[in-house]
């Protein structure tokens, strides 16, 4: 799923940087912040996660460049610290991945695929059944878990095979024989991981969710 610097075009690449910069900058300016100072537990917790995060996405099967899976993780991620939080960690995240690969030019738009996009998919699943749907456990953990991870791992991996195939790095013919008949195989498991690593927290320590209260899915 990581690109490399020799993928994509070049100018492609260094736009991103410019859509990453200002999507960072939003994140920074809307972070918890005072929260994370005044709370060490929720720092050990955000750097554990984020740890845990990066052992996930370093380890990656494909055949070829950019055309392989690694488990996401992104949705527990979001659902533990929220939007601006996620979007920061999960950039330092491909950060780390990056200086390990070495593909500095594609960091931007590794980025803006793997942390970025996923982590939005996640907040807006979690934010729209919040919004419309009755706060109830088993609506959480089935939907803005399990759903919903499997929802946002088919959107990042499906907008990575149409960028593949607009820039002409792979044609469709490729990508639809050696990659999207994977793609069901992979939803799977990555919703399942997700639900399970929820429910876990649920039961031990739900005051590491930042989007669970259990005044509202429990007593309400």
């Amino acid at each position: 799923m990581n690109l490399t610097d020799s993928l994509l075009p070049a100018d492609l690449l260094f736009s991103a940087n410019f859509v990453w910069l200002l999507v960072g900058l939003y994140a920074f300016r809307w972070a918890p912040w005072r929260v994370l100072r005044v709370n060490p537990q929720l720092q050990h917790v955000f750097l554990g996660a984020s740890a845990v995060l990066f052992l996930m996405w370093i380890f990656e099967i494909g055949v070829r460049p950019a055309l392989g899976f690694h488990l996401l993780g992104v949705t527990v991620y979001t659902l533990m610290f929220g939007w601006s939080l996620s979007i920061i960690g999960s950039s330092l995240i491909m950060l780390a991945v990056t200086a390990g690969s070495g593909d500095w030019a594609a960091l931007a738009m590794n980025a803006l695929l793997l942390s970025v996009l996923p982590v939005s998919v996640s907040y807006g699943v979690y934010a729209l059944v919040d919004r419309y749907l009755p706060h109830h456990l088993f609506i959480y953990i089935f939907l803005c878990a399990f759903f919903n991870a499997m929802v946002t791992a088919g959107v990042t991996v499906l907008t990575l095979a149409a960028l593949l195939i607009v820039t002409e790095t792979y044609s469709f013919a490729r990508i639809s024989n050696e990659y999207l008949p994977f793609i069901p195989l992979y939803l799977f498991p990555e919703g399942l991981i997700n639900g399970m690593l929820i429910t876990a927290l649920i039961g031990l320590r739900p005051d590491w969710l930042k989007t669970y209260d259990d005044e509202r899915y429990l007593k309400s």
